[in-house]
């Protein structure tokens, strides 16, 4: 291996902070470790969030070698390890969840055998079903009281402005459905804004199924009265609404 690659090599372990001789659990350990300090939600400042970001986007590139023993040993000169059995040929293993399916694979945070059904792909390999989940539960830090307030907030918005929105957009004609499609996805954004600052930015696995859940209850009565009474101010809020909520839902999650 050439100087130039050793040193790369080097850079990947101090993006980690770790030396070139700690164990996979400890470059685990230490990758989680980093990726919760440096979180560019958590910080106020632009610049520090642009800190962060960079700092969080070497740091996962430098796991996605080290974490997988097999490239890590390609990147440290060493041969890739493989699993033989005693007649010399790769070790056939059972999966963990399938004991009927042979496979090569494992996951690259437990060891566990996984079939290809089972793998989940990751930026830092293949991982089980279990391991994803926990990973995710990282970033879920949301009270139990934190549905409820988005839901009602979510609620209190759409019930306010959806019968604004309907009047107006109806009594404009047809040129409401373009204006419908050029502030649907900005008031989405800004409802969902409100919702995580209503919940103090913190993030829930529910928590946008029960915002979303108060953006439709808001609009359902309101959508309601305009069918019935006719016109297309009915047309104009589902048209609004549906681009609201497209544009809301992915900046909740």
């Amino acid at each position: 291996m050439t100087d130039h690659n050793r040193q790369s090599d080097k850079e990947l372990y101090r993006a980690l902070d770790l030396n070139e001789n700690a164990d996979q659990e400890e470059i685990a350990q230490q990758f989680r470790r980093l990726q919760l300090l440096y979180q560019p939600e958590t910080l106020e400042s632009a610049a520090d969030r642009a800190y962060a970001a960079q700092k969080l986007a070497e740091i996962e590139k430098a796991y996605e070698i080290l974490g997988d023993p097999a490239r890590r040993a390609i990147y440290d000169g060493k041969p890739a390890p493989i699993v033989v059995g005693h007649d010399g040929e790769p070790e056939s293993l059972t999966c963990a969840n399938h004991p009927d399916r042979e496979t090569l694979l494992r996951c690259n945070k437990c060891g566990k055998p996984i079939c290809i059904a089972c793998a989940v792909r990751t930026p830092v390999g293949y991982r089980c079903n279990q391991c994803v989940r926990e990973q995710q539960n990282i970033y879920f830090n949301a009270l139990g009281r934190d549905n409820i307030v988005a839901l009602a907030v979510g609620f209190a918005l759409t019930v306010v402005v959806a019968p604004i929105v309907g009047s107006l957009l109806g009594s404009i004609g047809f040129f409401g459905f373009f204006i419908a499609f050029i502030i649907g996805s900005g008031a989405g954004t800004l409802v969902a804004r409100i919702i995580r600052r209503a919940v103090g930015n913190r993030r829930g696995r529910n928590l946008p199924h029960w915002a979303l859940a108060g953006i439709i209850l808001g609009v359902a009565p309101w959508a309601f009265i305009f069918l019935v009474a006719g016109g297309r101010a009915f047309l104009m809020l589902l048209l609004f609404a549906g681009l609201a909520i497209a544009s809301a839902f992915p900046q909740l999650r």
